[in-house]
């Protein structure tokens, strides 16, 4: 029970579950009712989102990989968010592995890889957050600098340097997630995960710091970021298309609103999917108790909504790339298809044209 943890919250908690006072809360029936009725398709639908998301992340390594595509560092950097995303869908898989086809973690060895995997997971989530924010960030000092700094920032070793020390940060920080749960083992000899007795300590601090801060850094921070970022970097291609010559105005006002088109779309999933998470996380350190009582049921929507965030790179950069969907074709289409998808792209520039 709840109770035998002497967890602490700001509000006054409410009735344990099962009580004639719990069942009366409308809150806790909406939550009941909707993780009642979700539950049996869940799997389903999580399994269906990983595996596409495995499959279709390496698609993208494959294409952004290309020599053509390595020429720009707006490209090297959404190859390393492809590379995070399908870090997020291998660990999902892992997961789901373990925690389905194994009985209560029988080895130890077992345990710990559940708790290694789980601190890759939100490595990985998080380093495909800011690495969207640090693509922004490098086309939005492109744009504002000289031809010199503007190739220094558009440049591939850039790219690398914006990569690595996102790397190197978010696996550092991460580490503060660790001492959260730890591998217990029962009088018969059982071993099983549960939270940490350091994380209970002084009514459950460090866990209210963990949801709160993992609330905070790795989702609203990021997606803050990207949406300050989005806005500038499409004040500045606005003002592109009114300084462009006549001549070129057309062809390079075509060109900003295919960027503008990805970035705001990238924009939106991550207000969708990431928002709501990260306010679930910073809820749930603020009223701890409700969290372990209640709210933690709603977790498997937010575990939706993560792996969903790492399905729509490859739909977001084959509907709007141009070069993309080229390289794509030419690298898995067979000789007679790629004819006719020439053709057809062909065709339709010069009905666009």
């Amino acid at each position: 029970m709840v109770d035998e943890l002497n967890c602490t919250q700001f509000s006054i908690p409410f009735p344990n579950p099962g009580t004639d006072e719990a069942n009366n809360i409308s809150l806790i029936r909406f939550i009941i009712f909707a993780v009642e009725h979700y539950r049996p398709y869940h799997y389903y639908l999580l399994s269906s989102l990983i595996v596409f998301s495995f499959f279709a992340n390496i698609l993208i390594v494959i294409v952004l990989s290309h020599k053509e595509m390595r020429h720009s560092g707006i490209n090297v950097i959404m190859m390393f968010i492809a590379v995070s995303d399908f870090g997020c869908a291998v660990t999902g898989l892992m997961q789901l592995f373990i925690r389905n086809y194994s009985d209560q973690y029988m080895l130890f060895i077992t345990a710990y890889l559940q708790l290694f995997v789980d601190y890759l997971a939100v490595v990985f989530h998080a380093s495909s957050l800011f690495l969207a924010a640090g693509m922004a960030l490098c086309r939005v000092m492109a744009l504002n600098f000289s031809n010199r700094l503007k190739d220094k920032w558009q440049s591939p070793r850039y790219a690398l340097r914006v990569t690595c020390a996102v790397y190197i940060t978010v696996l550092t920080v991460s580490t503060l997630i660790v001492p959260v749960n730890e591998v217990k083992k029962t009088d018969d000899g059982e071993v099983y995960i549960d939270t940490s007795d350091f994380s209970l300590a002084y009514g459950c601090l460090l866990m209210k710091i963990v949801l709160v801060f993992v609330g905070i850094c790795f989702k609203l921070i990021p997606c803050t970021l990207m949406l300050i970022l989005s806005i500038l970097l499409l004040q500045k291609m606005d003002e592109g298309k009114r300084s462009s010559v006549p001549i070129n105005r057309n062809h390079k006002k075509d060109q900003l609103d295919r960027s503008s088109q990805l970035i705001q779309t990238i924009l939106i999933v991550f207000l969708i999917t990431e928002v709501p998470q990260g306010v679930f996380s910073i809820i749930g350190g603020i009223e701890v108790i409700d969290y372990l009582n209640y709210y933690q049921n709603l977790t498997i929507f937010m575990n939706v909504l993560s792996f969903f965030n790492t399905t729509t790179s490859f739909i977001i950069y084959s509907s709007l790339s141009a070069k993309f969907r080229r390289i794509f074709a030419q690298t898995f289409l067979p000789k007679n298809l790629l004819n006719m998808y020439m053709v057809t792209v062909a065709h339709f520039s010069k009905i666009n044209f």
